[in-house]
């Protein structure tokens, strides 16, 4: 399974997940096929992305283990929420914002709702530069960081609101973010952008239905614990633990999904993120979301240092860079005969050299 642009899609792919309008109806099944005449329809209606079967892995099966924070569900109706207030919302003009608590609502009781989400390998893949779903990632992230932590329940309520609003500065500026490097803009373009977090928290300090939690995570979550940070380069002494959780998830959805910076791979942040622990951010708080997300995940296709190609089919929880693979082609490019698993963790002398997009 992997995800594509609508965009790029040539006809006669075969659904690996349901597309849901944005109200959550079904609007096409897993296992359709995608027709030629179908792709303008949805383009139309919206649908940018979607998961189809890899041709390569039609005969596995990841429906079990290829779960995220959320339900796919509740993502996409909170992400129409957030798209549909957001599209609408002009400078200063707050009439509309509240509703965003719902999207923040719904994604707190969709994690309460499932014990086993607290202890869940998840699978967090590139959805490319959508600025919507990145708000409600991040926000699914950090609510259960926090949730992890035994935060109080209003504070958590105030860290999931914070993650829905934290980027809506970025509704403001004209310079592009989408998978750039703003440190390689000039000065004046990167000065522009870095004004985000000042004029999203100009807009919504005034706000009564939000609390200073979540005001602070709008104007602070790019603030870095040695003080290399913006807008006023703080520290981690003068940082709240709530905003600390949010600049550590909000830094890693970025990275995988280009808003920003450049993309990189999963297994790529994990390792920035892990480099980055003990300085730019809260270890502590840095190390609980390493664990929680798979390095390589489910449906990822892999080089291993036998020169095979494998596809990861299984998490191992307690060893996130050392997943199950099948093997699908030996090191001189022949598919394999029969099914050839190698679990990691028992496999001690094979490795990953490189993913395969």
């Amino acid at each position: 399974m992997k995800l594509v642009k609508v965009s790029e899609l040539k006809g006669n792919e075969k659904l690996a997940k349901h597309i849901l309008t944005e109200s959550g109806a079904e609007l096409m099944a897993k296992g359709s096929i995608i027709k030629l005449e179908y792709i303008d329809k949805l383009l139309e209606l919206g649908i940018e992305y979607v998961f189809i079967d890899d041709s390569l892995f039609l005969d596995i099966d990841f429906t079990n283990d290829n779960k995220g924070f959320i339900k796919e569900q509740v993502k996409e109706e909170s992400r129409a929420i957030v798209k549909d207030v957001l599209e609408k919302h002009v400078y200063k003009n707050t009439s509309d914002l509240e509703k965003l608590c719902t999207a923040a609502d719904n994604i707190i009781n969709d994690i309460t709702s499932e014990d086993e989400v607290m202890e869940r390998v998840a699978n967090i893949r590139k959805e490319g530069t959508d600025i919507y779903a990145h708000s409600i990632n991040v926000c699914a992230m950090a609510t259960l960081i926090a949730l992890k932590n035994n935060f109080e329940k209003d504070v958590v309520r105030e860290i999931a609101k914070g993650c829905i609003l934290h980027d809506i500065g970025l509704r403001y500026v004209v310079v592009p973010y989408e998978n750039i490097d703003v440190n390689e803009l000039d000065t004046k373009e990167r000065s522009e952008f870095r004004k985000h977090v000042i004029l999203g928290y100009d807009t919504l300090k005034d706000e009564e239905w939000l609390g200073q939690v979540a005001k602070d995570i709008v104007l602070f979550h790019h603030e870095r614990n040695d003080g290399t940070g913006y807008p006023f380069k703080n520290n981690g002494e003068t940082l709240s633990d709530a905003v600390k959780i949010v600049e550590v998830c909000d830094a890693f959805d970025c990275l995988i999904n280009g808003i920003g910076c450049k993309q990189m791979k999963v297994h790529e942040v994990v390792e920035y993120i892990r480099f980055h622990a003990l300085m730019s951010f809260e270890e502590k708080f840095a190390t609980q979301l390493l664990t929680m997300v798979a390095m390589y995940p489910i449906g990822t296709k892999v080089i291993t240092s036998d020169e095979e190609i494998g596809v990861v089919i299984k998490q191992n929880k307690n060893n996130i860079d050392r997943p199950v693979i099948k093997i699908i082609s030996d090191k001189d490019g022949r598919p394999m005969e029969g099914e050839v698993i190698k679990d990691m963790t028992t496999h001690l002398t094979m490795f990953i050299v490189d993913t395969i997009d």
